[in-house]
């Protein structure tokens, strides 16, 4: 039981919210006498939260969301960590729970791609007519993913849309079945709307993204690698385990083994993808943060 300590929790609901600022402070109060660390976006169009709650604390807190929707447990995407995997709690309000400036182009209520469960999702992209497209960003795509997946390398999510937009909308593609896929499911959500709506209607993406499926899937032969994290983790193994990568605090890369061997990997300060990119004043920024931070370990 010592590796359950903390319960790390991802969930997403696309939810009408009118009241931003009360819907708020209702969750400060929900979390204020909690053990919980991590990130809470609000907007009008819903919830997106990432944390890690002491482990005996987390009926509590889900019963206590219930109060404010219905939850499904099984759209909770739930690991374990013997420590929190954030340094504090934020609730913040944002436009959109995932940015993408084009509302008017994306309608989860009115249209979205089909599910596809874990359990089904290995037979179903290897069907001939279907093309598996990893909609996360390069960097995310570099340390892992579903064997013979197309890898758009975009930057960002707005860089997704548009490679979706040139490629897939073609008289050759619009005749196969488009199969996504991302972390938590939260950006097939919004760009399986997008295909849809832009008029490629068979389109469909896996049922609570990867971590889901690391989750439910005892025999993963489709999946390679690791999988990256938006938290200290910065990956996970097979088993939702903390994995191997560390992160490059200049650049926000992940890194590997290899990776930290390097010359150029100054902890803290730089890595071989950034040395030499950053001006001296970020470098004693970075040198400030690290030290910072080595402080704050030791007094740990």
């Amino acid at each position: 039981m010592a590796n359950k300590k903390y319960t790390i929790i991802s969930y997403y609901n696309f939810i009408k919210i009118k009241n931003l600022f009360k819907f708020k402070n209702i969750l400060n109060k929900f979390t204020n006498d909690l053990d919980v660390k991590g990130i809470i976006l609000i907007a009008p169009e819903g919830l997106n939260l990432s944390i890690s709650i002491y482990s005996s604390q987390y009926n509590l807190f889900i019963k206590r969301l219930n109060t404010l929707f219905k939850i499904l447990y099984d759209d909770l995407k739930i690991s374990y960590s013997n420590k929190h995997i954030f340094r504090k709690i934020k609730i913040k309000i944002k436009k959109e729970i995932l940015t993408t400036r084009i509302q008017h182009q994306i309608n989860i209520e009115k249209h979205v791609g089909e599910y596809v469960s874990p359990i089904e999702w290995d037979n179903f992209i290897k069907r001939p007519d279907v093309l598996l497209i990893d909609t996360r960003n390069f960097y995310e795509t570099e340390i892992g993913s579903f064997i013979e997946a197309i890898n758009p390398k975009a930057k960002n999510f707005t860089e997704l849309l548009n490679w979706l937009n040139e490629n897939m909308l073609t008289e050759e593609n619009k005749k196969k079945k488009i199969a996504m896929f991302c972390t938590g499911g939260i950006r097939c959500e919004k760009a399986t709307s997008y295909l849809k709506h832009k008029g490629h209607n068979d389109v469909y993406h896996l049922e609570g993204g990867i971590i889901k499926y690391l989750e439910k899937i005892e025999n993963k032969s489709s999946w390679h690698g690791e999988c990256f994290v938006f938290d200290n983790r910065v990956s996970v193994d097979k088993k939702l385990n903390k994995g191997s990568y560390k992160i490059c605090y200049a650049c926000r890369m992940p890194l590997s083994k290899d990776d930290i061997d390097n010359e150029k990997y100054i902890k803290g300060v730089s890595c071989h993808k950034c040395y030499g990119k950053k001006s001296q004043t970020q470098i004693d920024k970075y040198q400030m943060r690290n030290k910072q931070l080595n402080n704050i370990n030791d007094y740990e």
